[in-house]
């Protein structure tokens, strides 16, 4: 903060600060001007019901004046008891998200089928939404899925470079989402209620991240730390998903909203610039001014105006306390170490954020670098105690969406086989290698206050918004009049790698019940057999083929019945329960979980005390 003018007590006025995107930490904070007319407390308030609060004295935090609200009630109470506890008991989260899609059956839900992709296993022209069709090396050594680890897992190829972490590690294997994108990518932040996309987002809603920071994040620089950008998502219209609607950053108390990370450089600026202003003369008297401003107007303390010129006071009082006892040596060091570099595979090009186009759109960015860098900026912040929860996506936008038509399994001469994208090396680039990297040091560092492994706090969920498949069913294809050349370039033409609602989750950490695994996928059925609250198979289905009792889900059979489709539809783990899950590892019971997931924790992932 330069080019600091005299000024009188109560006559500081601030430009303001653009709404929180992926640039806020590149923008400077804005410089003050002299403002030749006090603040009164009815000018304060004719201001805030004219300006649509947008207060003069806080202009610099617009987004908090126009959507923030202080903390209170349970989550005040929750918060502070967290605040209590938190130096001999802080907790971690970490969600590791592999945007696109995995292929869930080559991963954590792990399906045997024949591969149809070879001349001699080609099923009849009839029979074509029989056919199964996998990598081309399928079932070869280091492409099965019917590998097991200890007799208790079951895990396919994709998994294979992770397995060393299966000890601490829950695998849920029975999992069903949707199979839009977007809409999924937003289940998995939000959790499962009525979750409508361009909705505006209300006051009790929250994702994950800021219900956890919600209770523990009161007393980090910088809380709950995510490295997506919601508006890269291709399928979505920029002009539609203006303020609240979509993921929204800013609800619930201040300490919870999300804060974009961005590249290295970019954070490790942003902390220096937060660090350096704290104690100049110009926080000072806008500290001042704040403060007296406050007094005056506590008996208006209900007004909208008040409550959202309260939660500005309050983050900018939180950020330059925590900016004062923050150390610049230690800050100028993050993320330049060139050993850490090299033990998470540091490339000049991971640091950067890469753009690409989806659908014909303009090309977009998730502002991040690649995951390996995410990761060692992780384990840098946890170690330096600056923030407690960390969203982890693959860079590169739809990396994972492998969509790949019929056609597209063979070469040009329909014969000779090429079978499904591989996801092998990705996964093992994006997630395991960085992964397995992160929890060895957090193993080996010692917590900053308690000096007990940094590991012992930490939780680390793994997953993505949906599956892939590999079929496709074009029965009303083939019964069609078409003609037969009409018909084989319509099933020719179809996807056999779309997105698919079977899919899976996995959670790591000292308080997961490690090696255990809950739930599969029917041989027959392909789809996840539903659970009862104790982690069992539903008694309702074959624990093999994942066969029902007849009827169940066809609306046309005189056994159906709608109380039982909700029935086992419910018994089958969704975002939701991921969520939820999520929060009960990090000793936030359902009771005390604030947002609207009406979905409950899955308790016999945790490991009984």
């Amino acid at each position: 903060m330069s080019d600091y003018h005299d000024i009188e007590e109560g006559a500081v006025e601030f430009s303001e600060c653009p709404e929180l995107g992926p640039s806020v930490l590149d923008t400077e904070l804005p410089k003050p001007t002299v403002n030749p007319w006090a603040v009164t407390r009815r000018d304060f308030l004719r201001r805030g019901a004219t300006a649509g609060l947008t207060l003069g004295a806080a202009d610099f935090l617009g987004y908090l004046l126009k959507h923030g609200d202080p903390n209170q009630g349970a989550a005040l109470a929750a918060s502070l008891e967290a605040k209590a506890a938190e130096g001999a008991d802080p907790h971690y989260l970490i969600y590791w998200f592999v945007e696109g899609g995995w292929e869930s059956y080559d991963m954590f839900s792990p399906l045997d089928t024949d591969n149809n992709i070879f001349p001699k296993t080609r099923l009849p022209f009839e029979k074509t939404s029989q056919e199964r069709y996998r990598v081309l090396d399928f079932n070869k050594p280091g492409y099965r899925v019917d590998n097991q680890w200890n007799g208790k897992i079951n895990y396919g190829y994709l998994a294979e470079a992770g397995k060393s972490l299966f000890p601490e590690m829950a695998v849920l294997s029975s999992m069903h989402t949707g199979q839009f994108h977007s809409g999924e990518r937003l289940k998995a932040h939000m959790g499962s209620y009525d979750l409508r996309l361009q909705a505006d987002r209300e006051p009790d809603e929250r994702s994950v991240m800021q219900a956890f920071a919600e209770v523990y994040g009161q007393s980090y620089a910088l809380p709950n730390l995510s490295w997506h950008w919601w508006l890269s998502d291709g399928e979505l219209n920029e002009v539609q998903y203006t303020g609240r609607k979509g993921y929204y950053h800013a609800l619930g108390p201040a300490h919870a909203h999300t804060i974009y990370a961005g590249t290295p450089a970019n954070l490790r600026d942003f902390l220096l610039r937060m660090q350096g202003s704290a104690s100049d003369v110009v926080n000072r008297q806008i500290e001042k001014f704040l403060d007296n401003a406050h007094a005056g107007l506590r008996k208006d303390a209900e007004m909208e105006t008040i409550k959202s010129y309260n939660s500005a006071r309050q983050i900018y009082g939180a950020l330059a306390s925590k900016g004062k006892k923050l150390d610049r040596g230690a800050l100028s060091r993050l993320f330049t170490d060139p050993v850490l570099k090299e033990k998470f595979k540091v490339k000049p090009v991971d640091e950067l954020i890469t753009y690409r186009s989806v659908n014909g759109n303009k090309a977009r960015t998730k502002f991040c670098p690649a995951t390996n860098v995410q990761a060692m900026m992780t384990y840098e912040l946890m170690r330096e105690n600056l923030s407690c929860s960390y969203f982890i996506e693959t860079r590169d936008i739809r990396h994972f969406d492998s969509h790949h038509n019929r056609k597209s399994l063979w070469a040009a001469d329909g014969v000779t086989p090429k079978g499904q994208p591989d996801q092998t090396t990705g996964l093992k680039e994006e997630l395991w290698e960085p992964l397995l990297t992160l929890v060895e040091l957090l193993k080996n560092t010692p917590h900053k206050v308690t000096g007990k492994p940094i590991w012992d706090y930490t939780t680390i969920v793994l997953t993505s918004e949906f599956g892939r498949s590999i079929h496709g069913d074009v029965d009303d294809i083939i019964k069609s009049n078409l003609p037969l050349s009409e018909k084989k370039q319509k099933i020719d033409g179809q996807d056999i790698s779309e997105h698919w609602f079977v899919t899976s989750a996995a959670f790591l950490g000292p308080k997961v019940k490690g090696g255990t695994q809950w739930g599969r996928v029917g041989t027959k059925t392909m789809q996840a057999i539903p659970l009862l609250p104790d982690g069992s198979l539903h008694p309702d289905f074959h624990p093999v083929t994942g066969e029902g009792p007849v009827g169940w889900n066809d609306k046309s059979s005189a056994r159906y019945s709608l109380a039982k489709e909700t029935e086992y539809r419910n018994a089958i783990p969704n975002h939701g329960d991921v969520y939820a899950t999520a929060l009960y590892l990090c000793d936030i019971p359902k009771r005390s979980q604030t947002g609207r997931n009406d979905r409950n924790p899955l308790t016999y992932i945790k490991k009984s005390v």
